[in-house]
């Protein structure tokens, strides 16, 4: 078995980006194929998993499986925050309950409920750092 990687420094953050999503493991006597890995997305952000004694310069990294792999540091940017507008939005199905209870915690805190949400994902997710646009 060969393996192909490449040294590169990913900043701390706990996210990275993905930048390429080819094979990278080839076996002995088997041809190289261009093979797209069906686990990684290019474009895509994906959470690192705490790194392992014997990991070396591999990166784990909790893929589309939903399970941490190994993937060469060099397929992947740090995810740099830079303070852009918010333009992009996710919806999610809960119950009335669970709306009339985000509504009364918004009121209460006197936000709306999209400022709220936005306020409790800032503080429950180890998001790196904003850098400054000039």
């Amino acid at each position: 078995m060969t393996e192909h990687t490449e040294q590169i420094h990913i900043l701390p953050g706990g996210y990275v980006r993905c930048i390429s999503n080819k094979r990278f493991i080839f076996f002995k006597d088997e041809p190289r194929r261009d093979e797209e890995l069906v686990s990684l997305i290019v474009g895509k952000v994906y959470k690192l998993a705490p790194p392992e004694a014997n990991d070396g310069d591999l990166l784990r990294v909790i893929d589309e499986s939903g399970e941490d792999y190994l993937y060469p540091a060099s397929y992947f940017e740090p995810l740099i925050v830079n303070g852009e507008l918010a333009t992009e939005s996710v919806m999610t199905h809960i119950p009335a309950w669970l709306k009339g209870v985000l509504y009364a915690e918004a009121v209460a805190a006197d936000k709306s409920v999209s400022a709220l949400l936005r306020e409790w994902i800032e503080e429950r997710l180890d998001l790196p750092a904003p850098v400054p646009t000039q």
